[in-house]
Formats: structure tokens, C-alpha cells, sequence
């Protein structure tokens, strides 16, 4: 499974109530979602107040990615949300006694939604909806009025309705639930219907609001019970993102074809040294070394950028006789170029065994990125990953799987467990991985940890790969 994640570019949070509907928080490092509080006592009424999340995502790199087929869309698995839960200050859970007694609590056993925003909104420069003493260079507070806020999208421009929808899972096509047992728990939501609908161009992309579900909202009582989440804004590492997955591992089978298993053979294309990928193709031909036909008319599939393949089962092969798989009339420039590619490959004995083989210890030595490098946030580099046996130069004799791991810091997993791509490059198999830094979080450390998967075992290598994230240095910088 590989990741892409998206950091917010723009966020705020609102609230309902005379106290705070024009308020404007957008600078919060921390967002405080919470409901209840309307009570009376002693013929005193205590208005209801709920807050709700906003977050922008602008999607125009990932479309980019899309269109280029670094990404290939066709391979997303889920789009989702996550932001990291952060226990509210004391300041914010100190009870009210304006007018009658507010307890404040930390929220649990709450259901939140995710929804779409439905307009155009502005961030605001506010920080605080409570009256949290931030140091500052002069007295004051910085509770500041302004947009986008409960009323207001735009300074000009008013929500459809206050806090953008009354009741959003009633106004809205798509929208996410994820219950909190403890309250204590991230958030973690699959958004995929919402974002393809952007994407399909069902609707636009003014991002997502989250709150509580709607019965929540409508509680009433002594207590105001708040769950707070990081924003983008934190000074540290948790800060939220919609976190893309996708699976394009490359797993080529042209050195380990057999004629009890169906086997994917690849195609990769280049012009000069840039993975570039074809205008149009026809179909792909599997041959003797005779010329007489096999299949005929299998048309490949792309994988990724330069990335092609087809599947075959070659169940009427003898182990050790030659094939050629022909990709006809390939066309990079329409009315220029027309190649036919041709590529071979043998069949090999039963890919099932009874297998006495013993476990090796095994080494993994890489190159494309050196141990501590430090990285800007624009590279996109190939890490190579030669696997021997322990103290020789032989590589595995079984079909390994070799997988890796990113971490941030040593402690956050940013990509679980991922095959390695296993290609077949100038007739001999290569594992690697392809490290896109746009995403990574700068001035952290990262750190790539490699795992072998070997007759029912899954064993860490000692080898690990750390490197830093800064920013990218423009000439001004020099």
C-alpha cells in the first residue's frame, strides 16, 4: 500500500451563540469541537453552543499526479481524514458562572461526522474562541472578530445557513461517522465518496467540516463537553491530513514464469532517461521463438508512469522452453514513431514445491539515497534494494518478498508494511521504492526500515535508511 497525504491550506473553527458566532479562530494550534450547555436555572436560560472543524485540501497537486500517472487513479484504494487528539487545556474545562453554573467535561461516547462545505470560505487571522491566555508582547486578547466565522463565510458573504448547514447529514449527499468510544481517540475517517465527487466533478471542493452528529448537537444540559484536535498550525508533528492509499506495486513475474499460475509481464517506457509514457499501443502477441502465435490480442494495462503490463498463463508451456511477448505498434508522437517491443522470457519448473529450503539470514544494501542525507520537500528518488545472503554474494534462492516501512521520528508510522517494486531490469530482478518527498513534513527525521517475507516468516533487516526533510531552497536562499 502506498501513501500520499495532503495538509491542510487553510482551517478555522466556528461556534453557535451570541458569545461566539462572530468569532474567528482560525490560528488555534489546537481545535476545540463541543456541545451542550442550554439549561435553565432559577429562570435563567444558558444558550446551547456547538463548534465545528473547517479544513481546505486543495487537491491540484494530487490531480497533477493523476494526470501524469505517478499516481494512478485507478489504484486508489480510500481517501481519508486524520487528525490527532489533544487533550483540552485546563484553562477551557474551568466551569462558567456568568450567569449560572457551566461545567465543562471531555467529551466520550460521541459519534463525529465529516461533511462537505458547501461555498467558498475565508481562514481569518482569530486564535482563540475561549479567553486562553496566549504570551504576547502587549495586553490584550487575541479573540478576534472576523471571517469565515459562524455567520460568515466572507467578510461579504454569509453562510447559506449559520455554521454552513442547520442539519448537515439531512443537507448533504455524502458524509462520514466515526463513533469515540473513550474520547481520548484520533480521528480517522474514510471520506473517498466526498473526495470523488470532487474529483468527478460532481461537486466543488470547498472542503470538510467536522462536528458532532446532530443529536449531539442538540443536547442539553449542565455541561459543555469538548473534544480538541491539533491543527495545521501546531508547532509539531500532528498535524492533520487526508491521507491517500493506493496500490501500484510493481510485481514482475518475467524471470519466474510458470505453467500452473497466471504471470504478469511487464513493459516499462522511457524517453532518454524519464519514464515517459505512450501515445496508444495496439495488443500484445505471446510467440514461439518460431514466430508461431500463442495468445494474441491481450491488451496491456498501465500500472504507472511508463508502466505496463499484461497478464498471461502459459499452461500448455514446457518448463525450460523460450517465449517472446511482442507489444505492437507503440506510439510516443502520433505520425512520427510506431515500435513493436520485444521481450522474452522462459518457463520454469512448478511454482509449487514441497519446499525443504532452510531460512537465511539475509543483508539488504541500497543505494539512490545515503544513510542521514538531508532531503528537500521536491525530490522523488529511486531507492534501490540488493538482498544477498548473509556473508556471500548469492542472492535468495527462494521467492522472497521483501517489504518496507516509513517512519517519522522513530515512533509515528507514516507507510506501513509495503512490498518493495520487484522489476526484471536488464534481465535481472531489482527491488525498489520510490521516495516522493512533496508530502513529508519538513524538519523532521524519517527513517525506512526494510522487512524480509520468507517461507511464512517475516523477519526485520538490521540495514535501516534515515534522512531529513527540509524545505526547499529557492535562489534567494543561497
Amino acid at each position: 500500500m502506498s501513501v500520499y497525504r495532503i495538509y491542510p491550506s487553510k482551517s478555522n473553527t466556528i461556534a453557535s451563540g451570541s458569545a461566539f458566532e462572530y468569532i474567528n479562530s482560525s490560528q488555534n494550534p489546537v481545535s476545540d469541537i463541543f456541545y451542550g450547555g442550554g439549561f435553565t436555572e432559577n429562570g435563567v436560560y444558558r444558550e446551547n453552543n456547538i463548534s465545528r472543524l473547517l479544513l481546505y485540501f486543495d487537491l491540484s497537486n494530487l490531480v497533477t499526479k493523476f494526470s501524469d500517472l505517478i499516481i494512478n487513479s485507478g489504484t486508489v484504494q480510500s481517501f481519508r481524514i486524520v487528525l490527532k487528539n489533544s487533550v483540552p487545556s485546563d484553562k477551557i474545562l474551568i466551569p462558567e458562572y456568568q450567569n449560572a453554573t457551566l461545567n465543562k467535561a471531555i467529551s466520550a461516547s460521541f459519534d463525529l461526522i465529516s461533511f462537505p462545505i458547501d461555498k467558498d470560505w475565508d481562514e481569518g487571522r482569530g486564535y482563540d474562541l475561549f479567553d486562553t491566555n496566549y504570551l504576547i508582547k502587549s495586553a490584550g486578547n487575541l479573540r478576534l472578530t472576523g471571517n469565515s466565522n459562524w455567520i460568515y463565510a466572507k467578510s461579504n458573504d454569509s453562510w447559506n445557513e449559520p455554521g454552513i448547514y442547520n442539519n448537515p447529514t439531512a443537507s448533504t449527499t455524502y458524509y462520514s461517522t466515526q463513533h469515540f468510544q473513550l474520547g481520548s481517540e484520533d480521528i480517522s475517517m474514510d471520506v473517498t465518496n466526498i473526495v470523488n465527487d470532487w474529483l468527478s466533478g460532481g461537486s466543488i471542493n470547498y472542503g470538510l467540516a467536522v462536528s458532532y452528529s446532530r443529536p449531539y448537537e442538540l443536547e442539553s444540559g449542565d455541561t459543555r463537553n469538548i473534544a480538541s484536535f491539533f491543527t495545521q498550525k501546531t508547532n509539531s508533528s500532528f498535524k492533520p491530513y487526508l491521507e491517500v492509499t493506493y496500490n501500484q506495486t510493481i510485481n514482475d513475474d518475467r524471470n519466474i514464469v510458470t505453467n500452473n499460475r497466471p504471470c504478469r509481464l511487464f513493459l516499462y517506457t522511457f524517453s532518454g532517461n524519464q519514464a515517459t509514457n505512450f501515445y496508444s499501443s495496439s495488443t500484445v502477441s505471446i510467440k514461439t521463438m518460431s514466430n508461431a502465435n500463442v495468445f494474441t490480442g491481450l491488451v496491456p494495462q498501465q500500472l504507472s508512469k511508463g508502466v505496463y503490463y499484461v497478464d498471461v498463463w502459459m499452461s500448455g508451456a514446457t518448463p525450460g522452453q523460450r517465449y517472446k511477448d511482442v507489444w505492437q505498434g507503440v506510439t510516443f508522437q502520433p505520425g512520427y514513431d510506431q515500435t513493436d517491443f520485444i521481450q522474452f522470457f522462459d518457463i520454469n519448473q512448478n511454482y509449487y514445491t514441497n519446499n525443504s529450503k532452510s531460512i537465511n539470514d539475509y543483508v539488504v544494501t541500497t543505494y539512490g539515497l545515503n544513510n542521514n542525507d538531508t532531503l528537500q520537500t521536491d525530490e522523488l528518488i529511486r531507492i534501490y534494494a540488493d538482498t544477498r545472503v548473509n556473508y556471500t554474494l548469492k542472492s535468495p534462492k527462494t521467492n522472497f518478498g521483501l517489504e518496507y516501512r516509513l517512519s517519522m521520528n522513530n515512533v509515528i508510522e507514516i507507510i506501513p508494511w509495503t512490498p518493495c517494486n520487484s522489476a526484471i531490469i536488464d534481465g535481472c530482478a531489482k527491488s525498489f521504492l520510490d521516495l516522493d518527498t512533496s508530502w513529508l513534513l519538513s524538519n523532521q527525521n524519517y527513517q525506512i526500515t526494510f522487512r524480509i517475507n520468507e517461507l511464512g516468516t517475516r523477519r526485520i533487516i538490521a540495514e535501516k535508511l534515515n534522512f531529513k526533510i527540509v524545505d526547499k531552497l529557492y535562489p534567494q536562499d543561497y
